[in-house]
C-alpha cells in the first residue's frame, strides 16, 4: 500500500520521559515510524490542533508537560511536540506544520495528530463518559476505512477536538488500514495508514 497519510496520537504519553511505563505507547512510536519509513523519501506535512489550550512559550520544549529536558527541533504547540519527537532525525523532512487538513498533497506525507475520546475509563481525563465507548469505535471504523455515521456525538462522547477528526471523515481514502488501538490510558490513541 503506497500510503500518503498516517494518523498518530497527539497526547504526550508518546514521551517516555513523561509516561516511562507506557509499553503500549512505545508500540504506537515503533508503528509509526514503521509507516513513515515504509513511505520512502518525501516531504512531511504536520496537521494537528493549533489551539491555545496546548501552546507553550518555550519552542521545542516539554518543559511545559514536566519534562524540561526533552527538547525537539521546533514547535510550540503539543501535538507538533510529539509529532517532531516521534520523528526523531526524521523531522528534518518536514516541510509544512498546519492545524487542518486543507488540500492535501499526494507527493507528500501527511501525519495527522488526533486522539479520540478521552472519558475510557473512569480514571481518565474527563472520567467514564456513557458514549466514550461509542466514540472510540466511531473512530476505530473511520481509520479502518469503513466510513463514519453520525458523529454529532463525538464531543459529548468526550473527543476534545472534534475537527480533525470530521476532517478525516470527509475524505474518501483508496485504502485504509487501522494499525494500533489503544484505550489503556482511558484515551483514544490510534494509528492508521491510508491512500488518498
Amino acid at each position: 500500500m503506497s500510503i500518503n497519510l498516517v494518523v498518530m496520537p497527539a497526547g504526550p504519553a508518546l514521551v517516555p520521559d513523561l509516561a516511562p511505563a507506557d509499553m503500549v505507547g512505545r508500540r504506537i512510536v515503533a508503528a509509526v515510524r514503521s509507516l513513515i519509513d515504509a513511505a520512502g523519501p518525501r516531504p512531511i506535512h504536520l496537521v494537528g490542533s493549533r489551539s491555545p489550550r496546548w501552546e507553550t512559550g518555550v519552542a521545542g520544549s516539554f518543559r511545559a508537560w514536566g519534562a524540561p529536558q526533552v527538547e525537539v527541533s521546533a514547535g510550540r504547540h503539543l501535538p507538533e511536540l510529539v509529532q517532531r519527537h516521534v520523528l526523531g532525525e526524521r523531522a528534518s523532512a518536514i516541510g509544512s506544520v498546519r492545524g487542518e487538513l486543507g488540500v492535501l498533497d499526494p507527493a507528500a506525507l501527511t501525519l495527522v495528530a488526533v486522539d479520540g475520546s478521552a472519558g475510557l475509563t473512569p480514571r481518565a481525563p474527563l472520567t467514564l463518559l456513557e458514549r466514550g465507548p461509542e466514540a472510540d469505535q466511531w473512530c476505530r471504523d473511520l481509520l479502518a476505512g469503513h466510513g463514519a455515521a453520525d458523529s454529532g456525538f463525538l464531543a459529548e462522547a468526550g473527543v476534545l477536538e472534534p475537527e480533525l477528526w470530521l476532517e478525516l471523515a470527509a475524505l474518501s481514502p483508496q485504502r485504509a488500514e487501522l494499525v494500533e488501538a489503544d484505550t489503556s490510558h482511558g484515551v483514544g490513541r490510534y494509528v492508521a495508514a491510508w491512500q488518498i
